[in-house]
């Protein structure tokens, strides 16, 4: 989930885009960037490519599957939206004049990982950048229930980007790319031209309760990391245990 302040007195907004509508799962639906863990991502040379895998957003119930699932969540960041969280190789973070700088370069290796013609951490060593580590915090793990005939263990995760951040769909797996704040988000759930599904509801709900990054971060920092599996079916609805409801 990344986020970055809302134009105007407060607020923040979170970017999403519409996948595909040809897509195996939740077809012509609002998600936040992310994907599939690749063999490639709990690599060495993966390892050696990022920094901060140590840092404060990592969780020491996780630390030992960290390190894949946050290249994972850096790597499929860059490939759907464009959005290179990356560091020197002393981890200071590169700035957006940094990046802007480099705009036709970045394109050009976005398309080389959206085509599997380069692997990120190869990307990465041509670029002369390592991928930021640091930027992310843990923010929940959700199961699909064993009613879906599509099963995953996604773990999401928070990152903050400046205001002036451009992010763009991939027009392959996702389209229609967005930054808006949660709550309006939450307002356009039920139109047929922004569908959600029930995760992406919930973490927009936690999204919304908070009126600032600073505090949002903090909160996530903090806050527990429950495996939560919704109870019920498409159909019927889902739901999550009462008692779980603000515990997650």
């Amino acid at each position: 989930m990344l986020v970055r302040p809302a134009e105007g007195a407060g607020g923040f907004d979170v970017f999403m885009l519409r996948r595909s509508a040809q897509s195996a799962f939740v077809p012509d639906v609002y998600v936040f960037p992310g994907g599939t863990l690749d063999p490639q991502d709990s690599s060495p040379e993966a390892r050696a490519r990022t920094r901060g895998l140590d840092g404060p957003g990592v969780r020491a119930a996780y630390r030992a599957q960290s390190a894949g699932l946050m290249v994972t969540a850096l790597r499929e960041l860059f490939e759907e939206a464009g959005v290179l969280l990356a560091c020197d190789a002393d981890g200071r973070p590169l700035g957006r004049a940094d990046l802007r700088a480099r705009t036709e370069q970045l394109a050009g290796a976005r398309q080389n990982l959206q085509s599997g013609e380069m692997a990120f951490a190869d990307i990465l060593a041509q670029l002369d950048l390592y991928a930021d580590a640091s930027a992310l915090t843990l923010f929940s793990r959700w199961i699909t229930p064993p009613s879906e005939p599509r099963r995953y263990d996604a773990y999401f995760f928070i990152a903050r980007a400046s205001r002036d951040q451009v992010a763009r769909a991939d027009a392959r797996e996702t389209h229609d790319g967005l930054w808006i704040a949660p709550r309006d988000a939450l307002e356009r759930r039920d139109t047929e031209s922004f569908r959600l599904v029930y995760p992406t509801i919930k973490h927009l709900e936690r999204l919304a309760a908070f009126g600032d990054i600073d505090t949002l971060l903090e909160f996530a920092r903090s806050k527990p990391i429950l495996s939560i599996m919704p109870q019920g079916t498409p159909e019927s609805g889902f739901s999550i245990p009462a008692e779980l409801e603000h515990a997650w």
